[in-house]
C-alpha cells in the first residue's frame, strides 16, 4: 500500500489529507524530535518502523491482500466501490466500478494494463513503461524501507520535517527505477503519516503527496483504512476509504493477467490489414 497507482480513466490521480495520526500526541512528539533526532541513525528507525508495523516476521508472513471499500475521486462528486488485490512477488489489481462500469489496472510482474470504460475503452489495452511504475511500486506491499538493498533502492535519513504542523521523522528511498519516495513517519508510533512520491513521467516531473489514516492490525500487521491522494498542493484529493482488509486468501494468478481481446476486436483488426 504505498503511493500507488491510480485509476486514471476519471483523471484520478495516485491512490492514496488523512488527520493526523493520534496514536502519541499527549506524549508531546515536537519534544521527542527536538532531543532524540541527533542521537537517531537510519537502521534504528528502520528497526523501529519495521517492529511498529508488526514485525519482519508477521510482514514476511503475508502472502496475499484483499482490501474492498470506497473511493471518493478528486474533482468529481461521486462515490466508486474499490477494490484492490495483491500478491507476492509482485502482483496487483485495482478496481473502481460505478454504474455497472469498471476501471481496472493491473500488473502481474511482467506487463500492466488497463481497461478505461469511462472513456468510452471497454478492451485491456497496455500501459506505458511509465504508467506501469506505480503499479509495480503498488505491487510492493512492504514498501522500500523493508530489503531495501535487495531491492536496489538506497535510503537516506532527511532529518526532522513538520508535516502539516506536526513533527515527523524523513526517510528518503531512491528506487532502482530512479523514482524517490520519501516517507514521514509518526516519531511516537513510528507508523507513515505520509509519503511523497517524486517520478519521471514522460519526460515531465511528477510529484504527489499520499497521506495515510486509521490504521488497523490485519495478520498482527497494521495496514491504514483511510488514504488520501494527489499532485503536491492539491486541495480536491482522492480518497480511499477500506471497510476490509484480508491477508492469505488465496489468489488465481489469472486475476493480474491481460484479458485476450474479444474475437471481434480481433477479427475487425485483421480485416482492416
Amino acid at each position: 500500500m504505498n503511493a500507488t497507482s491510480g485509476i486514471r480513466g476519471l483523471s484520478l490521480t495516485s491512490k492514496k489529507h488523512i488527520a493526523r495520526l493520534a496514536l502519541g500526541a499527549v506524549l508531546a512528539p515536537a519534544l521527542l524530535i527536538a532531543t532524540g533526532a541527533a542521537a537517531q541513525t537510519l537502521d534504528d528507525l528502520v528497526a523501529r518502523h519495521v517492529a511498529a508495523r508488526g514485525g519482519m516476521a508477521a510482514i514476511k508472513s503475508i502472502n496475499t491482500l484483499k482490501m474492498s471499500g470506497s473511493m471518493r475521486p478528486g474533482g468529481f462528486p461521486v462515490q466508486l466501490a474499490f477494490d484492490e488485490t495483491i500478491a507476492r512477488p509482485g502482483s496487483v489489481r485495482i478496481n473502481a466500478t460505478l454504474q455497472n462500469l469498471t476501471v481496472v489496472q493491473s500488473y502481474d510482474g511482467k506487463e500492466g494494463w488497463q481497461i478505461q470504460p469511462f472513456q468510452g475503452r471497454k478492451d485491456p489495452e497496455v500501459l506505458s513503461s511509465d504508467d506501469t511504475k506505480s503499479l509495480q511500486e503498488e505491487a510492493d506491499f512492504e514498501g522500500p524501507l523493508i530489503d531495501a538493498k535487495a531491492k536496489g533502492a538506497t535510503l537516506d535519513f532527511l532529518g526532522s520535517v513538520d508535516i502539516d504542523g506536526a513533527p515527523t521523522y524523513a526517510i528518503r528511498a531512491t528506487l532502482k527505477n530512479g523514482d524517490q519516495m520519501t516517507y514521514y513517519l509518526d516519531p511516537v508510533a513510528m507508523l507513515t503519516v505520509r509519503i511523497e512520491t517524486r517520478q519521471i513521467v514522460r519526460g515531465a516531473e511528477s510529484i504527489s503527496d499520499t497521506d495515510f489514516g486509521d490504521y488497523e492490525k490485519v495478520n498482527g500487521v497494521y495496514f491504514p483504512f483511510e488514504i488520501a491522494s494527489g499532485p503536491k498542493g492539491a486541495t480536491d484529493l482522492q480518497r480511499v476509504t477500506y471497510d476490509t482488509v484480508v491477508a492469505n486468501t488465496p489468489v488465481d494468478p489469472a486475476t493480474f493477467a491481460r484479458p485476450a481481446a474479444p474475437a471481434s476486436t480481433t477479427k475487425s483488426a485483421g480485416a482492416k490489414q
